[in-house]
């Protein structure tokens, strides 16, 4: 999952990723209402938490 901004239209959209394959078309996108600020940030943790 990741944010998209696009400047252009100034829409921003979350974008789900097959994990398996980046580089093909995202699996879903959906508009937000509002831009998500650039400082905004996530966390990735390869292992599970038990």
């Amino acid at each position: 999952m990741t944010y998209v901004h696009d400047t252009t239209t100034d829409r921003s959209d979350l974008v789900i990723l097959d994990a398996d394959d980046l580089a093909a078309p995202p699996v879903a996108s959906v508009h937000l209402p509002g831009r998500v600020p650039q400082g905004f940030h996530g966390n990735w943790l390869a292992d599970r938490w038990t």
